[in-house]
């Protein structure tokens, strides 16, 4: 007897095909039978049968771009996902992971650990996957963070030592023999924006070796652009490995327009390698990332910690200055959204700095005097590039984002709304409002194009075999709520979902259910 068997359902299989009426059988983890209702076929009897009569029903969507995996020590960690039909989550990018932790990060974890209310008892990534394993919603996987191994193994993150490099190599291989599917970069944040390539290099290398992906969140995504996605397809040739340009955008006017350039960027890489560039983009408008991101990249040098008292310095705070004419930077459309700063909370830069009569600069140096860990939303992303990126055909979807915020009992400022919308953002404008594309190329992009990317085995189909991630959606109300002012409403259209073949919303409500796995290479 199955387990279930979900009829008359419009089923887009993932690969693109035309999508077709028909019935899918589902046993223990696994798809077991699929009937059109084109062919003969015999209905097998099933514990629970469910008519999806007008719904779509497609794989298990996956997020290939999430971030740090410590919100998965409480519950409901992935309500806000699993409603926009995510069944896993690969988190570890823009270079920070849950682990490997070197000796030097120890006391940063323990700092985030207080600050958060997440119990850090692991050191390795087994003994992290050990810690979660059978807390998870839904499925998850990781890459290895290159700043995390830079953070954990390096004292001054401006003299890489050989045996430092060597020590990183090394805890690099171990990670990925435990699990992890590849590593990344995040160039735009210390520490890992003061690596040379040639150290990127040999470690990506270690990762080939095993397998593994390269994701970067390149050096820059504004005047230098075209420069850091040609690093990043450089040390792909030079490692030999697959290249993911994380949510690739051309950020201030004045780069508006050079999507188009670096997409071809990336074509021309596909056509002279056998390897696959590909890049991933959430569909917003905006960024979200920590305020300190948008200082001259020197006064990080010394450690996060030492960035207080570096913007009480009158000279520093010329040099924001100059650095915001240099970058052309709006600080009108940058909104402070770390709530527990309750003097800037919700207010943009140029607000504050015109409240107490001060420069933008010095309103950027008082916040981050306050606060280092202060998040920003930053408006400044072209419509039209944004467009032209999610097309591209080796483009998946994302949400760029972190589960910490939400669901912790500390919070720790405001998602950016593609945290609770991103995928249903993408369905919504994409396919039911622009119609700029069909059910079958949209549901691709969002399930086996990123599970053959990542090499997630028996994921990202409807196919029999295949294990039973699965989503019924009806398409007249699939519909993203979050907004930036309100960036925690839960998505609209998911009826039905299931992760590993367990039921996890049943007629739009979250069952109180952990059929997640982890997901390695080995799988």
């Amino acid at each position: 007897m199955l387990d279930f068997y979900i009829q008359h359902a419009t089923i887009c299989t993932g690969r693109k095909q035309a999508a077709r009426i028909g019935n899918v059988g589902i046993q223990n983890e696994r798809i077991v039978c699929i009937h059109y209702a084109d062919e003969n076929f015999d209905i097998p009897e099933a514990a629970k049968t469910i008519d999806a009569t007008g719904l779509i029903l497609t794989p298990g969507f996956i997020d290939p771009h999430a971030s740090t995996g410590f919100g998965y020590f409480f519950p409901n960690a992935a309500d806000h996902k699993l409603y926009q039909g995510i069944t896993t989550e690969i988190f570890g990018n823009c270079g920070t992971s849950p682990a490997p932790i070197g000796e030097h990060l120890e006391k940063t974890m323990h700092r985030l650990s207080d600050e958060i209310g997440f119990p850090f008892e692991w050191r390795s990534l087994q003994e992290y996957f050990d810690q979660i394993k059978n807390k998870l919603q839904f499925n998850i996987a990781t890459l290895v963070g290159h700043s995390t191994l830079r953070a954990g193994n390096m004292d001054d993150w401006h003299n890489l030592q050989p045996s430092q490099l060597e020590a990183m190599k090394t805890s690099a291989a171990a990670a990925m023999d435990e699990g992890a599917l590849g590593i990344s970069t995040g160039l735009i944040y210390a520490p890992g924006c003061f690596a040379e390539m040639d150290e990127i290099i040999a470690l990506t290398k270690v990762i080939a070796e095993k397998g593994g992906v390269y994701a970067s969140h390149v050096r820059n995504e504004r005047d230098g652009l075209e420069e850091a996605v040609e690093e990043a397809l450089t040390i792909g040739k030079q490692a030999n490995i697959r290249v993911l340009i994380s949510h690739i955008k051309a950020a201030e006017k004045e780069n508006w327009g050079k999507i188009p350039k670096v997409l071809k960027m990336l074509e021309e890489f596909n056509k002279t390698s056998e390897l696959q560039a590909a890049c991933d983009v959430y569909p917003y408008t905006a960024v979200s990332t920590k305020l300190r991101a948008f200082i001259p990249k020197y006064m990080l040098q010394d450690g996060i910690a030492a960035v207080s008292d570096k913007m009480k310095d009158a000279k520093n705070v010329t040099a924001i200055a100059e650095w915001i004419i240099q970058k052309d930077y709006d600080m009108s459309r940058m909104l402070i959204i770390s709530d527990d700063e309750k003097a800037f909370y919700n207010k943009n830069v140029s607000e504050i700095a015109e409240e107490n009569n001060i420069s933008e600069a010095q309103a950027i140096a008082n916040v981050l005097a306050a606060s280092t860990e202060t998040w920003v939303v930053y408006h400044c992303i072209d419509q039209a590039d944004i467009d032209k990126a999610v097309l591209w055909p080796n483009a998946m979807i994302c949400t760029d984002s972190w589960s910490y915020p939400i669901n912790a009992p500390k919070s720790i400022g405001q998602p950016h709304p593609r945290s609770h919308g991103a995928f249903t953002e993408f369905l919504q404008r994409f396919v039911l409002d622009k119609k700029m594309l069909g059910w079958e190329e949209a549901i691709h992009k969002i399930t086996y194009l990123p599970a053959e990317f990542f090499q997630l085995q028996h994921r990202g189909l409807i196919e029999e075999g295949y294990y039973a991630d699965v989503v019924l959606l009806d398409p007249n109300t699939v519909k993203a709520n979050a907004t930036y002012l309100s960036p925690r409403e839960l998505s609209s259209g998911v009826e039905h979902l299931w992760v590993n073949g367990s039921l996890v919303i049943q007629d739009k409500k979250m069952q109180a259910i952990t059929p997640g796995k982890v997901l390695t290479l080995k799988d």
